[in-house]
Parts: structure tokens; C-alpha cells; sequence
């Protein structure tokens, strides 16, 4: 797990999962969930399937999809939500990049990178019911990109210079 700026008891957090589809990042962000409800906080989860559940999944609906959860994080860090928690794949480094580049911008969160383990591709395929293809996990396998902490993905040249001219509202130069 690489780790962000260290916390103090006054940080918000900010969480972003990383895994495949069927590793269990949802059953992690509700227990993240769970846990900052019992000290009073009253977090969101957010994730880009739940727009992908309204519509089909065409490659232009799941990029309308991940750019409303960005922009729904960033009206969330506005609001001081406490804690965000991106349930997402964020295999390549750029998947992150936003939300990395929103909370070091808000100056008052600790973020943390939270990447769940590898399992088999067969148990991955059974737990997503057939859904996806194997042939899907093996390419989401071939594009992961190791993080070793937010001022990886930060720095991460290819990561700049694709958000560099992005007219989305949370990218603030």
C-alpha cells in the first residue's frame, strides 16, 4: 500500500482503491465506510460504475462515466466531504492522476493509495458472474502500472501531459 502526505487528525482523507474488476474494492470502500460512520464522518463512495449501471457500456458512456465521478469528487472535496473514498480499477497511473492532483490542491487531505491483491484471472472471471471476459482481465493485467506512492503518479510524465489540456472543472492549473 503506498501511502500520501502524512496525516494529522485535522486531514481529511481521501482513499483510492486500486484492483481488477472482482478483487473486492467495493467490499473495501463500504468497510472504509463503515468504519469512519461509527466516528461520526459522514464520507461518500464513488465510483464509476454506478453512472456504467445507468447506462451501456460503450467506450464513449464509460469515459461520460469516469469524468462525472471526477467532477462528483471534486463538488465533493468542495464540500469537505470526510472521507472520499474513488472506488475505480485505476490500473494506469493517469486513472489516478486527477484525484491525486484534487486533493493535493485542496491542501487539506491526506490521500492514501489502497491497492487490494492479485488474485487468479479464473477467480476473478467467477466472481464478476462471466461478465467480463477473461480475455479483458489478461489486457487490464498487461496495462497495470505499479504505484509506489501519490508523488509517483504525480510526477508521472505521461499523466501530465495527457491532463495537461483537460477543460474539466476540478483541473485547476
Amino acid at each position: 500500500m503506498a501511502r500520501g502526505r502524512r496525516q494529522n487528525r485535522y486531514m481529511k482523507k481521501l482513499f483510492i482503491l486500486r484492483g481488477l474488476p472482482g478483487v473486492g474494492k467495493t467490499t473495501m470502500a463500504e468497510k472504509l465506510w463503515d468504519k469512519h460512520a461509527r466516528l461520526g464522518l459522514k464520507g461518500e463512495i464513488f465510483s464509476a460504475d454506478r453512472y456504467h449501471e445507468r447506462t451501456n457500456y460503450t467506450k464513449g458512456n464509460f469515459q461520460r462515466s469516469h469524468q462525472q465521478n471526477r467532477e462528483d469528487v471534486f463538488k465533493a472535496m468542495n464540500r469537505g466531504v470526510d472521507p472520499i473514498i474513488v472506488d475505480n480499477t485505476n490500473i494506469s497511473l493517469w486513472e489516478m492522476w486527477p484525484y491525486i492532483h484534487m486533493g493535493i490542491g485542496q491542501k487539506n487531505y491526506y490521500i492514501r493509495m489502497m491497492e487490494l491483491p492479485k488474485i487468479s484471472i479464473n477467480k476473478l472471471y467467477r466472481r464478476c458472474r462471466g461478465k467480463i471476459p477473461k480475455r479483458k482481465f489478461r489486457s487490464f493485467e498487461v496495462r497495470w502500472k505499479k504505484a509506489d506512492s501519490i508523488w509517483h503518479v504525480l510526477n508521472d510524465g505521461y499523466s501530465k501531459k495527457r491532463w495537461k489540456r483537460s477543460k474539466e472543472e476540478w483541473n485547476v492549473q
